[in-house]
């Protein structure tokens, strides 16, 4: 019997988040550097996403470099987007023979150019896919998008009075 015949189904949730955090670290730990923990993160992150994908899954939100990120060494910065662009490009036939649809939450536009541009085109060549929809959260923060989402609203709402625009400098 299988690990996955022993799952109850029914009593899986509907949306998974995975904080990925530590693949530095665990690098460091195996006398290696922290860009070849990146690297492996790749082969964990697409594991997770087949798996949750079989096992009906319908989000996943991997929450991948927060707004904190960009305090990192520049050189480790640079690593990352390079990764991440070659994981957009190279994970794209995995994402569409799984059925897999990709989004992003996050300031996006703060993203290098040439990385914004494939996030959003990979986006599109996945948006008919259906099976799940894996969410990457690139440069976020829980403060910024709060802030973002209120100032989305803001328009909508008549009866309360908001500022004309909001900031994480309030806090």
């Amino acid at each position: 019997m299988s690990l996955k015949d022993k799952i109850d189904l029914t009593r899986l949730p509907r949306h998974v988040a995975v904080i990925m955090d530590g693949n530095g670290r665990w690098a460091k730990s195996k006398g290696e550097n922290r860009i070849f923990g990146h690297r492996s993160g790749v082969e964990s992150v697409r594991q997770t996403a087949e798996t949750c994908a079989e096992l009906g899954i319908e989000y996943l939100t991997m929450y991948a470099f927060s707004t904190e990120n960009w305090n990192r060494p520049k050189l480790e910065i640079s690593a990352l987007m390079t990764l991440l662009l070659k994981s957009l490009n190279g994970e794209l036939k995995t994402l569409l023979k799984n059925d897999i649809r990709l989004a992003a939450i996050g300031d996006i536009d703060s993203l290098p150019e040439g990385v914004g541009k494939e996030l959003k085109a990979t986006i599109e060549k996945t948006a008919h896919c259906k099976r799940m929809q894996l969410t990457l959260a690139l440069s976020y923060s829980g403060k910024s998008e709060l802030v973002r989402s209120l100032n989305k609203s803001r328009c909508s709402c008549k009866k309360v009075k908001l500022p004309c625009t909001i900031s994480t400098k309030i806090w």
